[in-house]
């Protein structure tokens, strides 16, 4: 039998009999949200992992927060145990007691709320400029009556939360209190937490590393650019060449590389960087050839690229898009790439066709060209999949007066299929191989 609504003059309750304080003035939607947010935490008991993943997945949809994050006390230092949003990436990352929010907030007992870190005497101001967050709310987990961790939801913007949003906070961490309590033993949750330190610890160790690694690579100019020659599939003639991040021999592929550098926070660095040696190389390639430059969605909306892009003759400059995820504000990107485009740079969409994150950029950005990802190309000629694909897309392009280019081209039998199906430009080991600029020049990139 479905549970009736409360009466009037009646508090709610979840499945656990556990009373909800609901905030004053609160919606019945938010009301709704808050039930289902008790009742999801509740039948997870059983598993104490699970309930503090979904009680910061709900606490931050609840708080209209970008991410939140329940962190522990170890010694003198807070590690983020758990985290969602955009404070995902920073699971694991240890943060000094003193001098911190959360550390104010497990002495107080009590939630507290910063609206502006940037004037807060309370908070470590360079923790939260690492992190990212400008305004936060923090409230204390208890167990038996003390506080040994504390749930935080953040915010990239200054005054993100009212009133109502510490209640909601206050009702969350009694709500993951109580279920905790009942899930396991203090000793058990002590040993997982220890186990789980210990990863944290290996994570930071870890992430210590690359951090180090990347700045050594920028600072001992390791990285090199070499360039792949973009040609006329008809003729061979080539119109212009990729910059491509060759990185010292022995160590992770280009795509490691970068990964790896977004997941510290020093992606941003390290495309700058790419794209400063590549553009570096502008003057030296000839006219009419363009130089294209891969650059994510997260660099291209900076005002470092832009500046970047700005001191060399942007007319003769392909963006080419490489992110594979989803782009979260397509109205700023866009608007970064109209000012681009209006000084003549083309916009390219990379690796079409290896999933439905570059799809949407093509419908979202209306690129000069798209750029059909090798996974389409290899092996064209004997796969009438790929090729009716491959002429869906191009007869897309054709209505858009978007240009198909496709990577990976590397024998003559798929060369003739996309030459057969109208594609008009490509590149791959077939037509010129990466190399130093004045390799390519001299052999004018093509191999065949």
């Amino acid at each position: 039998m479905a549970k009736e609504s409360p009466r009037e003059g009646e508090m709610p309750t979840s499945r656990s009999g556990t009373v909800v304080a609901l905030p004053a003035g609160n919606s019945a939607g938010l009301y709704a949200r808050i039930i289902a947010a008790q009742n999801e935490i509740v039948l997870l008991a059983h598993d104490p992992n699970k309930v503090v993943d979904a009680v910061i997945r709900r606490a931050q949809e609840l708080t209209r927060s970008t991410g939140a994050v329940v962190e522990i006390l170890d010694g003198e230092e807070f590690v983020y145990w758990a985290a969602s949003g955009t404070a995902h990436a920073q699971t694991g990352l240890r943060m000094p007691s003193a001098g911190s929010l959360s550390g104010l907030c497990l002495a107080r007992n009590q939630v507290l709320r910063c609206d502006d870190s940037e004037e807060d005497p309370r908070v470590n101001r360079v923790a939260c400029r690492r992190v990212g967050l400008r305004s936060m709310l923090v409230t204390p987990l208890l167990y038996e009556g003390r506080p040994f961790a504390v749930l935080k939801v953040l915010s990239p913007y200054p005054g993100a939360y009212r009133e109502s949003d510490i209640q909601v906070m206050g009702m969350m961490a009694t709500l993951v209190g109580a279920v905790l309590g009942h899930a396991i033993e203090y000793s058990d949750l002590l040993s997982d937490y220890r186990g789980r330190i210990e990863i944290d610890r290996r994570i930071e160790r870890h992430r210590d590393d690359l951090v180090g690694g990347i700045e050594s690579l920028i600072r001992g100019r390791q990285l090199n650019i070499v360039f792949q020659p973009m040609v006329s599939l008809s003729d061979g003639k080539m119109f212009a060449l990729e910059a491509l991040s060759r990185f010292p021999e022995g160590t992770p592929s280009p795509d490691v590389w970068f990964a790896q550098a977004a997941e510290v926070g020093l992606g941003l660095m390290l495309e700058l960087e790419a794209a400063r040696l590549a553009l570096g190389r502008l003057a030296d390639v000839p006219q009419p050839y363009r130089l294209s430059i891969n650059v994510s969605p997260e660099t291209i909306v900076t005002g470092a690229f832009e500046a970047l892009l700005s001191a060399h003759d942007m007319a003769r400059v392909i963006v080419e898009i490489t992110e594979h995820t989803t782009v979260p504000d397509y109205d700023r990107l866009r608007t970064s790439l109209r000012g681009m485009q209006s000084r003549g740079v083309l916009v390219a969409i990379d690796d079409t066709g290896a999933g439905f994150a570059s799809l949407r950029h093509i419908l979202q950005l209306a690129p000069d060209i798209i750029k059909l990802d090798i996974s389409l190309t290899r092996g064209i000629d004997i796969d009438a999949r790929r090729q009716t694909m491959v002429a869906a897309i191009q007869t897309f392009a054709s209505g858009t007066n978007a240009t198909i280019v496709v990577e990976g081209v590397e024998n003559e039998n798929e060369l003739a299929t996309l030459i057969g199906l109208g594609i008009e430009y490509g590149q791959g080991y077939y037509l010129g191989r990466p190399g130093p600029l004045d390799a390519v020049l001299g052999g004018e990139g093509v191999a065949r």
